[in-house]
């Protein structure tokens, strides 16, 4: 039976992280503090409008230690207010506070270990929804409902992929096929959310390509770095990407594979519809397309619920046949092959396949009342609040709940 369409919708109309306030951030974590003094120092740190690996690159220069000696365990969106765990190695005593403009930084104990993504179980959220319009309340209120009760696709969201927002293509993509160049311009290619200082020295290295020196002048972080390596080595592309922070590199390549996880579960999702007659709700981003689902039948979502997906890698198995062919697809569109994602010649970047739930369920979810907005006259705004596992997104199942569903 052929599933019923809908048209592909291009943004919910709601309105996120209007204030810093709208949106809050609090991981929890299993890594177990001592007050007795050990190799690793745990901090908690609360920021907001920062990105994460900026801030580390910072804390490294204040702590005077080396950025591979500060470990976090999940990265967290530079808009909103976000609170997590920190480990540092290297420090004696008892490091005090650390606070400048947007980030507090709280010793908390010690660890014997450093921190990792195993030691994180989920996100607590509490984020504002706004600009509402009176008529779409009970759209609102219904869809928390379906979502708390149905559960909702386990994509990952637009933020995963901030390596590739200036729109010209994945960075890992590039690393994978080796083609270490096009991964450096993407590396330098700015994009509209840079500062403008970021955005003036990638606009003139991309304009003077190979001509380095021309930007001399501009070079600060990592960035002068690999420009000055590059005034001496005009052509020594790979060696640069390997100056590049290893975290980064692993996260831009991370976010490749995420992006193949999106195109199978999308696929997927529509293969189910296919097959069991459900209606699909499509959903525009700047990668490609979502599909969600409204109610499900019961012994359809407990399929959908219990199936695990890959987020590929060059040692993915995959036993289900359906699966096997959606990713197969996938692959071919993209133009590579799971061998390709083994990151060849890259000393330090070692990626694995993982599985994935194609649902999930939020927990503790709830909305308040809506109420009038104070910042949108004439709308309203409510208060949803939920905890999520470890790699979902607050963000796609705010997504979920928007949803023009009939």
């Amino acid at each position: 039976m052929a599933e019923a369409r809908q048209p592909v919708l291009r943004s919910p109309p709601v309105k996120l992280k209007v204030t810093p306030t709208d949106f809050l951030v609090e991981e929890e974590t299993d890594l177990r503090l001592s007050p007795r003094a050990s190799l690793y120092a745990v901090f908690r740190l609360s920021k907001k409008s920062w990105d994460t690996f900026g801030l580390i690159d910072l804390l490294a220069r204040r702590l005077r230690v080396g950025r591979e000696d500060i470990n976090v365990g999940g990265i967290k969106d530079r808009h909103g207010s976000t609170s997590q765990l920190v480990t540092v190695r290297g420090l004696r005593g008892k490091p005090g506070p650390v606070t400048e403009a947007n980030f507090t930084l709280e010793f908390k104990g010690w660890s014997e270990i450093p921190l990792s993504a195993k030691e994180v179980r989920g996100n607590r959220f509490t984020i504002t929804l706004r600009d509402i319009g009176p008529a779409e309340v009970s759209r609102y209120q219904r869809n928390v409902e379906a979502a708390a009760r149905g559960g909702f696709p386990n994509y990952f969201d637009e933020q995963r992929f901030g390596s590739a927002r200036h729109g010209a293509g994945f960075m890992g993509k590039e690393i994978c096929l080796g083609r270490r160049e096009n991964a450096l311009r993407l590396y330098f290619t700015p994009s509209k959310h840079d500062d403008q200082k970021t955005r003036k020295l990638k606009k003139c290295v991309i304009d003077n390509w190979g001509s380095w020196q021309e930007c001399a002048g501009l070079g600060f972080g990592e960035y002068g770095r690999i420009l000055s390596y590059l005034m001496g080595s005009r052509r020594a592309y790979h060696q640069a990407l390997e100056m590049i922070d290893r975290r980064f590199l692993l996260f831009v390549v991370n976010a490749y594979q995420s992006f193949l996880f999106n195109e199978v579960l999308a696929r997927w999702i529509r293969t189910r519809a296919e097959v069991e007659g459900f209606p699909l709700y499509s959903l525009r981003y700047a990668f490609g397309v979502y599909e969600f689902f409204d109610t499900l039948p019961q012994d359809v979502s407990v399929r959908i619920a219990s199936t695990m997906l890959p987020v590929p890698g060059h040692d993915s198995v995959v036993n289900d046949e359906s699966v096997r062919e959606v990713l197969r697809g996938v692959l071919a569109d993209e133009g590579i092959g799971l061998a390709d994602l083994r990151v060849r010649q890259m000393r330090r970047i070692v990626v694995h396949g993982v599985q994935r739930r194609a649902l999930v369920f939020p927990e503790d979810l709830n909305a308040s009342d809506f109420e009038d907005d104070e910042l949108y006259p004439g709308k309203r705004k409510a208060t949803v609040r939920f905890f999520l596992p470890r790699g979902s997104y607050a963000t796609i199942l705010i997504k979920r709940i928007a949803l023009a569903i009939p």
